[in-house]
């Protein structure tokens, strides 16, 4: 089976996510074809569902559970919704109605490993992280003073340009100290690193 399942019940949403990923995607035409699936699954896959009158958040909820990579599609999304998803293990939640390029780059960021959210939701979960107290300082140990004062920044919201500017620092200087954080810290994006750091989930 093709590794990309779709289950987009919008016909126009649903006509430009399989023109972007139609060499890949396997089109799901009901729940009960998508449960009926995933019971006979011998690998693990990336499923695209859209939220809506059949499938509600607590469906998709209940899907991530069973290990399978999950990118919720809403046609409003929101903050709160979002959070909720990712809190109970979605790997990405975007508009269904995204443009193809958008949708080149949800695909392609998902199956890389990482996970996809619009920066407000981005912020939202950071000012939550960062209301909690901080941790003991063992991430430190295996990082340099750089890549610390880094991470700090990062754990402030502060962007890369802005990172740079603070440690008087190129943009360059600033992803390849990130690049260091991640690997070290076996992460692979800013909000996976902020999460473990944070030990929240």
């Amino acid at each position: 089976m093709k590794p990309l399942l779709l289950f987009i019940k919008d016909q126009n949403a649903r006509h430009n996510w399989l023109t972007v990923c139609e060499d890949e995607c396997f089109e799901v035409e009901s729940l009960a074809q998508l449960t009926q699936l995933l019971g006979s699954q011998s690998e693990q896959q990336l499923l695209f569902i859209q939220i809506n009158d059949d499938v509600t958040v607590n469906n998709i909820i209940e899907f991530a559970k069973l290990g399978l990579g999950i990118v919720a599609l809403s046609n409003t999304p929101n903050d709160a919704e979002g959070i909720r998803l990712f809190q109970n293990g979605v790997r990405g939640y975007a508009n269904t109605f995204a443009a193809k390029p958008r949708i080149e780059q949800i695909i392609s960021t998902v199956k890389a490993g990482s996970i996809w959210l619009g920066p407000s939701i981005m912020q939202a979960m950071f000012a939550s992280l960062l209301q909690n107290k901080l941790p003991n300082n063992e991430w430190q140990k295996s990082l340099t003073d750089r890549e610390i004062e880094t991470t700090n920044l990062v754990l402030e919201s502060m962007s890369n340009r802005e990172i740079a500017e603070k440690l008087g620092i190129t943009e360059r200087t600033v992803k390849a100290h990130l690049r260091n954080v991640f690997e070290k810290l076996e992460v692979t994006d800013r909000l996976s690193l902020v999460l473990k750091i944070k030990n929240w989930s």
